[in-house]
């Protein structure tokens, strides 16, 4: 059976998501890449067939995506049934993950509740369908020789935050009750802050923090924000609610060559980090030593005990409540069922059980 897929557009008020989209998508950075589309599925088949699609990453293309680089090159996609399946990277002057969405120009975008849920509520017929990251990646980093080990540390200390992160920094205040003015907020423009004593501490990625810090020589230490107080999820799955209405075996299709690339990229970390480094973000020149160790922090992000019980990208009733917890710690209020809809990966694993074996 063929069933043809068109990138569709929701239905009502695009317009509103404009000021939304870009208000929002300050709000995250992430660990550069490479800014190249190279690793589409060639065209091939199965029981359905759907036409060729693009996915809008949320960043340059590195390790944040090696799932996705496993599912291209080893034929996934092809084999779900896509004609074709473009990754387009992201970054600071590209089109947010909501937006191509939503214009039609990606049938699927990667990106962040912070993200997503302003969009929504901006008038984006969207809604998260999986989320790579169980916990999300901020985190704490500060020196080992005066560590900042958790919220009861913070009084009194220099912070530095980048201004994609204050959102994120105010609601980690907020969820520990701690009032701002008994810490020192500062802009961040890069980790010497910390290793020159300028700062306490810093907002960063667990990917790119204190492991990546050690290992150029400098003892440091972090937490989760995760941990403390902000149990949201990250590197979320979007589509249009059309996709879910109109189009659900190509989502599903999606989403089980999705599963299945990121179960390959942690089961063999040693590919994941060669396709990320010499393929899909070659031109970024990175190091493999140190895209190794970020592909190792991010693993322990995406594997847990609940993905061990319910699978990759699927999202616990807890964690959704978490998620909506942590959004109105930011002054984002909405609810579970209009950022979420899982029931068509639930569908997923329910058909292939020997995804979870």
């Amino acid at each position: 059976m063929t069933r043809t897929i068109t990138t569709p557009r929701p239905r009502r008020r695009i317009a509103g998501l404009a000021a939304a989209v870009t208000a929002a998508g300050l709000l995250l950075s992430a660990c550069s890449g490479s800014s190249s589309d190279e690793g589409t599925t060639a065209a091939g088949g199965g029981e359905d067939s759907f036409d060729a699609i693009s996915v809008q990453l949320s960043w340059l293309k590195n390790q944040q995506f090696a799932g996705e680089y496993v599912a291209a090159e080893d034929g996934l996609y092809t084999d779900a049934g896509f004609e074709d399946v473009t990754l387009t990277a992201g970054g600071s002057s590209a089109t947010s993950a909501e937006a191509a969405v939503a214009t039609g120009q990606a049938f699927v975008g990667i990106s962040s509740p912070l993200i997503t849920a302003p969009a929504i509520q901006g008038g984006a017929e969207l809604k998260i369908i999986g989320s790579t990251y169980q916990r999300n990646p901020f985190a704490l980093i500060s020196a080992a020789s005066a560590p900042i080990e958790g919220p009861d540390d913070l009084a009194g200390a220099t912070i530095a935050v980048s201004d994609s992160n204050t959102l994120v920094w105010n609601a980690f205040l907020a969820a520990n009750e701690i009032d701002p003015a008994d810490v020192t907020t500062v802009p961040l423009s890069d980790t010497s802050m910390l290793t020159t004593g300028q700062v306490d501490g810093y907002i960063g990625y667990t990917t790119s923090g204190a492991s990546a810090l050690v290992q150029a020589g400098f003892d440091a230490t972090e937490f989760l924000l995760a941990d403390e107080g902000l149990p949201m999820v990250g590197e979320v799955l979007v589509t249009s609610q059309d996709a879910i209405d109109e189009q659900p075996e190509a989502v599903k299709a999606f989403l089980l060559a999705t599963v299945q690339g990121w179960q390959g990229a942690l089961a063999d970390p040693e590919r994941a980090v060669d396709l990320t480094v010499n393929t899909y973000g070659k031109d970024q020149q990175y190091d493999l030593a140190a895209t190794t160790l970020a592909f190792d922090r991010q693993a322990e992000l995406i594997a847990t005990d609940e993905t061990a019980t319910n699978g990759i990208l699927t999202v616990s009733e807890e964690l959704q409540e978490g998620t909506i917890a942590s959004l109105g710690y930011a002054g984002i209020d909405i609810a579970a069922q209009d950022l979420f809809d899982l029931s068509l990966l639930d569908e997923v694993y329910a058909e292939n059980p020997d995804l979870l074996s």
